[in-house]
């Protein structure tokens, strides 16, 4: 039986200023550490078999966080955050005024969303599907359980919920970005994921 838990990284500098971040970083806020430290806790009971997290810094620093062993993971950039250009490092505010029409699409029009060197939803998609196909392959036959750790992004995440819903991109302004380090229960049953829970 394949369980999968997936985790937003702690809360960053730019979190707490509306700057978007995709594949640049900064650091985790006191905050965030302190939730990564109490989630640790939490997971405190789970055997996790596999932990996997995107290679970006602020996801990295909140799986060693949750795990105290810098060893006991490995880095998948399938996990890493929608590339966004030149809006990483900007704030909302900023986005919203050189940028208004792109940032309608964003939102409002997911399909039709890409700016120059940034990535499409559907090029976050098909990073994410490869990942969950992987882990179906390597993990959902055997008669042990085994329980996945995964650590990544806000934006990556709603993919993920997107993908078990069998939605299609057009409908993910139905999500919501997680909390940070909020938990996602998904247990593998039959030919799909099926939610759990939203905390643990």
């Amino acid at each position: 039986m394949l369980n999968l838990y997936i985790v937003r990284h702690g809360q960053t500098v730019w979190n707490t200023e509306r700057r978007f971040q995709g594949w640049l970083d900064s650091p985790l806020t006191a905050h965030g550490i302190e939730c990564a430290q109490i989630l640790k806790d939490k997971l405190a009971s789970l055997d996790f078999q596999v932990r996997i997290s995107s290679p970006s810094p602020r996801a990295e620093k909140t799986m060693q966080l949750i795990t105290s062993d810098e060893k006991s993971y490995h880095l998948d950039p399938r996990l890493k955050e929608i590339r966004l250009g030149v809006w990483q490092g900007m704030t909302h505010e900023e986005i919203e005024v050189i940028y208004p029409e792109y940032l309608e699409m964003f939102y409002n029009r997911p399909e039709k969303f890409l700016m120059p060197d940034s990535e499409s939803y559907f090029d976050v998609h098909t990073r994410v599907k490869s990942f969950i196909d992987e882990l179906v392959s390597n993990y959902s036959e055997t008669d042990d359980e085994t329980n996945v750790l995964v650590v990544t992004h806000g934006v990556t995440l709603m993919i993920f919920k997107l993908i078990f819903d069998e939605m299609p991109v057009s409908e993910l302004g139905r999500y919501t970005v997680s909390k940070n380090v909020q938990v996602h229960h998904y247990r593998y049953e039959g030919e799909r994921f099926i939610k759990i829970s939203d905390d643990v």
